[in-house]
């Protein structure tokens, strides 16, 4: 987002990765992405760090919308507050094919997209600069990403905004689209059926099978545990 010749785009890598290349017939070789890249500035960006951060546990007062996350519910509390109060709200939404994309609105009704993990790599291209020209045009803005996308989202902004509020989520790390994609390939292949909704640690057979729940057009349900399922076993054990 920072390269104004558009010298940088991302391809997918034999593993099912999006990474990043440079057309080195349009970079002028201004440095600007090397400037912003967290991980190349992985020191300053620390530096930035609150030495010892307050912390507390938490998780939402509504049985309803614990049942219907990932998690605790926080980040949905945040979102409805920031709605309440004009902002924008930003974070991992599936797209119709099942990949993930970085998406931001003030649309109370995008809650339901928004919430939830996604455990794959994020398309994240136009996110930055949405970002900021909300934040440019005084609107306030809250965004719940990956930590490495929040200090790249700093880094891209180069200032600090007061209407700006980041969420950091805990992060075991990313996962292919590409397996991803075979793995729904290969369920829908065995239910002779297109997916229609996908529910990562569905809590219907409870809080701690970190159950992937899968539902298909022709109205079977696919039920995944941490001991069954291929793909959450994958990522347990950082195999893919």
């Amino acid at each position: 987002d920072i390269c104004s010749k558009r010298a940088i785009t991302f391809n997918i890598d034999k593993e099912g990765f999006w990474y990043p290349e440079v057309n080195l017939n349009l970079c002028t070789d201004c440095g600007l992405c090397e400037i912003v890249c967290p991980v190349l500035n992985s020191e300053t960006v620390k530096k930035g760090q609150l030495k010892e951060p307050k912390s507390v546990i938490a998780n939402h007062k509504n049985i309803e919308v614990r049942f219907d996350s990932a998690s605790g519910g926080m980040f949905t509390a945040y979102a409805e507050c920031a709605f309440k109060n004009a902002y924008y709200v930003g974070g991992a939404i599936f797209t119709d094919n099942w990949g993930v994309i970085n998406y931001v609105s003030n649309n109370r009704e995008d809650l339901l997209k928004l919430r939830n993990s996604k455990y794959i790599q994020a398309d994240a291209q136009g996110f930055y600069k949405q970002v900021k020209e909300l934040l440019q045009a005084g609107e306030k803005v809250l965004i719940c990403n990956l930590p490495c996308q929040i200090a790249a989202l700093k880094n891209y902004l180069h200032k600090d905004y007061e209407n700006l509020i980041t969420v950091d989520l805990f992060c075991k790390g990313i996962n292919s689209p590409k397996v991803f994609r075979k793995f729904l390939d290969s369920l829908e292949k065995k239910y002779e059926s297109e997916i229609m909704y996908i529910k990562p640690k569905s809590k219907d057979l409870g809080w701690h099978n970190l159950t992937l729940k899968i539902v298909f057009k022709n109205g079977q349900t696919y039920y995944g545990t941490k001991d069954t399922d291929f793909f959450t076993k994958a990522f347990i054990y950082s195999n893919c």
